[in-house]
């Protein structure tokens, strides 16, 4: 799966977001997975590339009840986000220890950054309850697909 940059973002000076992100990671008071950090220090969150990006639930054996179409990730921008906010609040409250790192059509896509489940990725619909659908971010991005 390919992924873009906001505009916004494309033409940062080199090292602004390794600051945005260690400032990020120091409010969390963690250090976040490794292939999530790299996935931000390059796309700073971004937007799957496609016209229907959908998350594979049947190719990754989860039971969901509709699509998940993933729309784009939560960016860092100098303490100003969507994702810094929560950090500084001591992240979100649909689980513990967890973080929204971006969005579906329905819903909102969780990190949880708690022991023993540390970088694994949950989905709510903006019905029910949080549902693990993969291990880490890594795993996430493999099942992701353009259904278009």
């Amino acid at each position: 799966m390919e992924f873009k940059i906001s505009t916004k973002y494309e033409d940062l000076e080199e090292g602004v977001l390794e600051n945005w992100l260690a400032a990020f990671e120091n409010t969390l008071k963690i250090r976040l997975p490794k292939d999530y950090r790299n996935h931000m220090l390059k796309y700073n969150g971004g937007f799957p590339v496609g016209d229907y990006v959908i998350f594979d639930a049947d190719s990754a054996g989860i039971l969901v009840d509709e699509d998940i179409h993933v729309q784009s990730f939560d960016e860092l921008d100098n303490g100003e986000s969507e994702l810094e906010e929560q950090a500084e609040w001591g992240g979100s409250d649909l689980i513990t220890k967890g973080i929204d790192i971006g969005y579906s059509s329905a819903g909102v896509l969780i990190m949880s950054l708690a022991s023993g489940e540390f970088g694994s990725i949950y989905h709510m619909f903006s019905y029910g309850e949080p549902q693990k659908i993969a291990n880490s971010w890594t795993e996430f991005v493999s099942y992701l697909i353009d259904e278009d």
